[in-house]
C-alpha cells in the first residue's frame, strides 16, 4: 500500500467514526453508505489531502438536501460553507445538485460550467437508488446494479468550482444549471413520443403527396429509418405549416406538436419566406424531400455543437410545400466516425458526385477525389450542394502536390456563416498561421465573433482546416480571390 492510499483509507475511516460520533443512530448506518458511495469515485491522491471533518462535513450537507428532496424537481445549491454556519469549510465554491437520474446529466453540467468559465477542482457523482417510507423518509439506499427495491433513482452531485464572491454571479449560476436540468428533463422525457413520430412520419412518407420519384423516396425513408436507429439523439420535435399570405408565405408552428426542447419556444411564432436569403427561400418551396441543416443555437445538452436539424417536407397533391416535420438534435458519433458509404443519404450523394466527375472509375484520379469526399468534414458532405462539393474535390485534386494555399468558401443557405476550407501544405501549418487566418477570416466577413476551426490531417501533404465564420449580416457577398 503507498503512503498516499494508506492516508486516504484512514481519513475514509474517520469520516465514518465522525458520521457514527454524530449523526442520529436512526440514520448511522444510511449516511455511512451515503458517505463512502459519495467518495468512492475520488482518487486517492484527492482524498489524502482533505480534511475528514469537511469530508464529513460535506457529505452530511449533500445527505440532508438528498433527504428533503422527495420530488422529481432537481435541486440546486451553489454556495460557500462556512465553519459557523455550517459546520465545515472549503476554500472552493461548493456546488450541490440532486436529480433525477438521466443521460446526459453528467455532461450537461460540466458544459455548463464551461459556458461560465468556471473550473471545477473536483467534480463527484454518484447514482443511487433511492427507497422511502410512506412519510417520505429515506430507508434505503444502493448503487444502480443493486437488486434492492427503490421508489426513486437520483444523482448527486458534489463539485468544487472556482472560488466566487459575488453573490449575484453565484445567483446566474444556480439559475444557469437549474435552466439546463430542465432543459435535460424534457428532452429525455420526450424522447420517446418523438422517436414514436419520427417512426410515424417514416412510414407515411411514402403515402404523401409529393413530385419525387421512388428511389428518391426510399433513399429517404432509409435515411429516416438509420436516425431512429439510435444514429441521431433527438431533442426536440414541432410541426410547421407553410402558407401564403399577402404576396409572400408564411411558416408557423402548428399548435400543440411541440415535443423536448421545442416547448421552450414559442410554438406559434411565424417567419416569412421574404425574411430568408434567396437561396433559402428556394430551397424552402423547393421539391427535396428533406432538409438538413443546423440551427443558430448551440446545445446545452449532452454535448456543445450546433443543434442538428432534420426537416420532412409536407406538400399537396399538386406539389407545391405545405409544411414540414422538423427534428432537432444532435447525430451521434456513428455519423462522424463510420465510413460515409455507411451513412444513408451521403453514400448516394457521393455516389452522384462520382457520375458527375470526368474520371474513370478505379483510376488514380478517381480514387483521390472519392478519398477527399469521403475524409470531406461530415457536416459539410450533408448541407454543402453536389455541385459545389464536386467543385472542392476536383481544386483540392489540382494543388495536392503543389507548394500553394488555397480557399474554399461556401455561404450558409441561411446566410448565418461561412464556412471556408483551406488548405496548406503540412509543413507551413503551425498555430500561428492558423489565428492570423482567423483573423483575416473574421475581418473579410465583418464578424465579431470567434471563428470555429478543426484542423485535419492526412497522409496527403496537405493540412486542412475548416473554418466556420458566424455572422449577423446574411447579405455579405465575397469574392474568394481577394
Amino acid at each position: 500500500m503507498t503512503r498516499n492510499e494508506g492516508q486516504a483509507s484512514v481519513i475514509l475511516d474517520n469520516v465514518c467514526k465522525l458520521i457514527q460520533k454524530k449523526v442520529h443512530a436512526d440514520n448511522v448506518l444510511l449516511v455511512e453508505k451515503f458517505a463512502k458511495a459519495l467518495y468512492s469515485n475520488m482518487s486517492k491522491e484527492d482524498l489524502a489531502h482533505r480534511n475528514d471533518s469537511d469530508l464529513y462535513g460535506a457529505a452530511l450537507s449533500l445527505w440532508n438536501s438528498l433527504e428533503k428532496n422527495n420530488s422529481d424537481d432537481a435541486v440546486v445549491r451553489v454556495f460557500n460553507p462556512e465553519v459557523a454556519k455550517d459546520g465545515w469549510q472549503s476554500s472552493h465554491t461548493i456546488v450541490e445538485i440532486i436529480a433525477k437520474d438521466m443521460p446526459f446529466l453528467v455532461d450537461s453540467v460540466r458544459m455548463a460550467m464551461t459556458r461560465a468559465n468556471i473550473a471545477s477542482h473536483l467534480l463527484l457523482h454518484s447514482p443511487l437508488k433511492i427507497q422511502r417510507d410512506k412519510n417520505a423518509k429515506i430507508t434505503g439506499i444502493s448503487s444502480l446494479k443493486a437488486e434492492q427495491e427503490s421508489t426513486s433513482t437520483k444523482t448527486v452531485f458534489f463539485i468544487e468550482i472556482d472560488r466566487q464572491t459575488d453573490a449575484k454571479v453565484i445567483e446566474s449560476f444556480k439559475k444557469e444549471l437549474e435552466s439546463v436540468l430542465v432543459d435535460v428533463s424534457i428532452a429525455v422525457e420526450d424522447w420517446q413520443p418523438i422517436r414514436e413520430k419520427l417512426i410515424a412520419v417514416t412510414k407515411d412518407l411514402p403515402k404523401r403527396h409529393h413530385n419525387n420519384n421512388e428511389s428518391e423516396v426510399a433513399e429517404t425513408v432509409e435515411f429516416l429509418d438509420w436516425l431512429a436507429k439510435d444514429n441521431f439523439t433527438l431533442m426536440g420535435y414541432r410541426e410547421y405549416e407553410l402558407s401564403p399570405v399577402q404576396g409572400d408565405y408564411q411558416l408557423k408552428g402548428k399548435k400543440g406538436t411541440s415535443l423536448g426542447l421545442m416547448k421552450n419556444t414559442d410554438e406559434e411564432h411565424s417567419r416569412l419566406l421574404s425574411e430568408l436569403p434567396e437561396v433559402a427561400r428556394q430551397e424552402a418551396r423547393s421539391s427535396n424531400l428533406l432538409i438538413l441543416t443546423k440551427t443558430n443555437s448551440v446545445s446545452r445538452v449532452h454535448r456543445p455543437a450546433y443543434i442538428d436539424y432534420v426537416g420532412i417536407k409536407r406538400f399537396d397533391d399538386a406539389g407545391n410545400v405545405i409544411g414540414e416535420d422538423r427534428f432537432l438534435g444532435l447525430f451521434s458519433s456513428s455519423f462522424y466516425n463510420n465510413s460515409a458509404a455507411d451513412v444513408p443519404v451521403l453514400k448516394s450523394k457521393i455516389n452522384r458526385i462520382m457520375e458527375m466527375c470526368d474520371f474513370a472509375k478505379g483510376t488514380h484520379a478517381y480514387k483521390a477525389v472519392l478519398n477527399i469526399l469521403e475524409t470531406y468534414p461530415r457536416d459539410e458532405l450533408v448541407q454543402a450542394r453536389e455541385a459545389d462539393l464536386l467543385e472542392v474535390a476536383m481544386g483540392v485534386l489540382q494543388v495536392q502536390e503543389r507548394d500553394m494555399c488555397r480557399i474554399f468558401v461556401r455561404k450558409d443557405a441561411y446566410g448565418r456563416f461561412f464556412s471556408c476550407m483551406v488548405y496548406v501544405p503540412r509543413e507551413r501549418y503551425n498555430t500561428a498561421l492558423r489565428r492570423e487566418t482567423q483573423r483575416i477570416l473574421a475581418n473579410a466577413f465583418n464578424s465579431d465573433e470567434k471563428v470555429e476551426f478543426t484542423t485535419f490531417f492526412s497522409e496527403s501533404t496537405l493540412a486542412r482546416t475548416h473554418y466556420t465564420v458566424r455572422v449577423t449580416d446574411n447579405n455579405i457577398e465575397y469574392n474568394v480571390k481577394d
